[in-house]
């Protein structure tokens, strides 16, 4: 037998109605003109799959490989590759077929999104939007949580409202529902601009009287310290000074006198009246200086003058 020049191609077949969570058997089969020489066939699905070889009723032979997969929503879209090579003289020759899966999935990655953002004003127009990923699309419905429950407020995909009653501020989330589920979003709260401007400024200000409040009990508290210090420092100073005092009576016991009678040098001057003229003694205070261990004293030294009045009789 003989492979024409141009090969077969495979053919790859696949259950319709794929749904996620289904187990479906893949199967890529090539037409077989020489059984004892068959085609080898490769694919991206597992590539040890069983390779087999059939005979036909019209007496043709198959060769086919299978693979049975658990399907999800991760399969939708995915292109399956199947080639077929045949030995030839000389080489190989390969034909190669392509399919993709198309699969239905309940919704997924389903979110609510605000349009402006979820501060809102008296007045103001809002569009709550919904997105989900789903096969076949979903059907989405909005609900507003309140005190009672869930209550619902449209069905679309966008829902357009306007803030003129402002009881409908609140949380809302979105459902998105097909023939295989459906999924809730998280909810999406719409917020009162004014409200929470008035909640951040009474905040603001209630953290200024905090820090005012802090820095007067500061500085109360430097005052204080600065009192206490000053008075330390006056008591230091009156006990320093009182301990100056004994070393100048110390000072004043170094105090040396010393008895000068200038009337021996004049014999002849010296009369009767010695004794009593000592009260005409004067002293004369003389202050020497002593250097000793490094720091200065000052002694004092008195020294008696004794003067005598001169008598106009001895006067030559």
């Amino acid at each position: 037998c003989e492979t024409p020049d141009s090969p077969w191609s495979p053919s790859i077949n696949v259950p319709s109605d794929l749904k996620e969570h289904q187990s479906v058997t893949v199967t890529c089969s090539a037409f077989t003109p020489c059984p004892h020489s068959p085609p080898q066939l490769t694919w991206n699905l597992q590539q040890d799959s069983l390779r087999q070889t059939e005979k036909n009723t019209d007496g043709t032979f198959t060769t086919k490989i299978q693979e049975t997969i658990t399907l999800s929503d991760t399969h939708d879209g995915y292109n399956i590759r199947c080639s077929a090579r045949y030995p030839v003289i000389g080489g190989n020759k390969t034909a190669e077929t392509e399919v993709t899966l198309s699969v239905s999935y309940a919704p997924r990655n389903t979110s609510a999104s605000i349009s402006p953002s979820g501060l809102v004003s008296a007045g103001s127009w809002v569009e709550l939007s919904c997105s989900s990923r789903a096969k076949p699309p979903p059907r989405f419905t909005w609900f507003r949580n309140s005190k009672d429950g869930a209550v619902k407020v449209a069905v679309g995909q966008v829902y357009r409202l306007q803030m003129t009653n402002m009881t409908d501020l609140g949380s809302y989330y979105c459902e998105a529902e097909n023939i295989l589920g459906s999924q809730t979003s998280t909810s999406s709260h719409l917020k009162d601009h004014d409200a929470l401007w008035g909640a951040a400024a009474g905040g603001f200000i209630a953290i200024f009287i905090v820090i005012c409040g802090a820095y007067i009990l500061w500085r109360l508290k430097f005052k204080h310290s600065a009192l206490h210090r000053s008075q330390m420092r006056g008591k230091n100073g009156k006990a320093n000074s009182g301990f100056q005092e004994p070393t100048s009576t110390a000072e004043n016991q170094d105090i040396h006198y010393g008895d000068i009678d200038f009337s021996a040098m004049r014999p002849s001057l010296k009369t009767a009246r010695d004794e009593t003229d000592q009260q005409n003694v004067m002293y004369s205070e003389v202050k020497v200086c002593r250097t000793g261990n490094g720091t200065g004293s000052v002694d004092g030294l008195y020294a008696q003058v004794k003067k005598n009045p001169v008598n106009p009789h001895f006067i030559s």
